[in-house]
């Protein structure tokens, strides 16, 4: 395939950054860590995301960047930056994301 964007990287800093930015008066609200890579689920959401604009651009030359951001970027950008979102307690400072918790299937008593 040839590749727009080379990197989930490069994509993000010239698709998803300039998109979905901020006025400068909303930027301090915004819902977003500077710190985004540092958070396991951004990642697998934005690289999926550059996959996805990848294989548009190949498939629908004429349309893929609308088709991208109204069915792909707009949905997955809602649950990084919306209400309740993952970065949400991002905004002032970077929150790292803690796992839900889970006990080991290895630790569960077995029932008599």
């Amino acid at each position: 395939m040839d590749l727009r964007f080379q990197s989930m990287y490069e994509f993000v800093d010239q698709i998803i950054l300039p998109f979905y930015g901020q006025s400068s008066s909303r930027i301090p609200s915004a819902n977003w860590s500077e710190r985004w890579w540092a958070h396991a689920e951004v990642v697998a959401r934005l690289e999926a995301l550059w996959l996805r604009f990848e294989a548009l651009r190949q498939d629908e030359p004429a349309t893929y960047m609308e088709t991208f951001l109204r069915v792909h970027g707009d949905y997955h950008m809602r649950h990084l930056m919306g209400e309740m979102s993952v970065l949400q307690d991002c905004r002032r400072e970077d929150t790292p994301t803690i796992s839900l918790p889970s006990t080991p299937m290895n630790e569960i008593p077995k029932e008599a």
